[in-house]
């Protein structure tokens, strides 16, 4: 077998090569051994070993728990280290999240297995798979002291790692279907998002932004046609757009918990040819160019 071979396999992957690959190669369990004894190869874990010269690091511990567990994911501190948050950067942990049904032990290795799993919290980062962002900072919640996790979650939104929208999205995803953690990452949230504005703030801080930036301020504290006769004052709308805008005050969990019947609002408007976009007092505050450009959109539209 040319040994060009060999380096082909463990070439940009931190000088790893698994068992069955080495099968693949010809290169029998008698000859491994010797090759083991001779410095050239270290066995890792049960299925993987690291090539001779290959720098021993965090990354390369971290390849070779993902190449012996298929099924597994970089979860929590160990995502928090891929992904650069300041506080994981020296975290040496190597932590797998895998399906409910995986069962995987690896020396060394801490395997944490979960009911909830999507491809859309996975990615690839410098040939490690590990959770998401989102999905990092809310399965931290499981492992992480409040404080710190509140920490952490406000440098995340502030750098503009990640917005409140796509957090609390990860969240909805995961909230509700009896996941352990859920409960503990609603806790830090809600001390993020801290006091929401009253309805008459909400308002004004909605209306200003429109009026510095140009934009047709809509008609305030509507009620739209269909219901005359019942409560249903919308917050605003732009009449000749067909539009309803909704501007979210509450506090998390009320926002959480009122997920269907907003749904229920905006299908009965739809019904009626309105289209309802909605914005929390967050995104006034931290994402104002996004409300802006929606707002201006609709305005425009005829």
């Amino acid at each position: 077998m040319p040994e060009r071979s060999l380096g082909d396999v463990a070439h940009d992957r931190y000088g790893l090569v698994t068992d069955r690959e080495l099968d693949e190669l010809g290169i029998t369990e008698g000859e491994r051994r010797r090759r083991i004894a001779a410095g050239e190869f270290e066995r890792l874990n049960g299925k993987v070993l690291a090539v001779a010269g290959s720098p021993r690091t965090w990354s390369q511990r971290a390849a070779a728990a993902l190449l012996a567990v298929p099924s597994g994911v970089l979860g929590y501190g160990s995502a928090a280290r891929v992904l650069g948050l300041p506080e994981y950067r020296d975290h040496d942990e190597v932590t797998l999240s895998v399906p409910l049904a995986a069962h995987y032990f690896i020396p060394g290795i801490e395997i944490r297995r979960t009911g909830r799993w999507s491809d859309e919290h996975v990615m690839v980062t410098d040939g490690l798979r590990h959770t998401t962002l989102g999905r990092t900072l809310v399965d931290l919640a499981l492992v992480t002291p409040d404080r710190r996790l509140q920490d952490v979650i406000e440098e995340a939104v502030s750098s503009q790692r990640i917005t409140w929208d796509e957090l609390e999205a990860t969240y909805r995803s995961l909230a509700g279907q009896g996941r352990s953690g859920t409960a503990g990452a609603r806790r830090v949230l809600e001390a993020v998002e801290g006091r929401p504005p009253s309805e008459a703030e909400l308002e004004r801080m909605y209306t200003e932004l429109l009026q510095r930036a140009g934009v047709p301020v809509p008609t305030m504290r509507m009620t739209p046609p269909w219901a005359e006769r019942q409560p249903g004052r919308v917050d605003a709308m732009y009449e000749d757009a067909t539009a309803i805008v909704e501007l979210d005050g509450r506090r998390f969990r009320v926002r959480h918990a009122a997920l269907t019947e907003d749904a229920r609002r905006d299908r009965l408007a739809r019904e009626h040819g309105y289209d309802t976009v909605r914005f929390t007092h967050l995104q006034l505050r931290n994402d104002p160019d996004h409300v802006v450009e929606v707002s201006r959109t609709l305005s425009a539209r005829t």
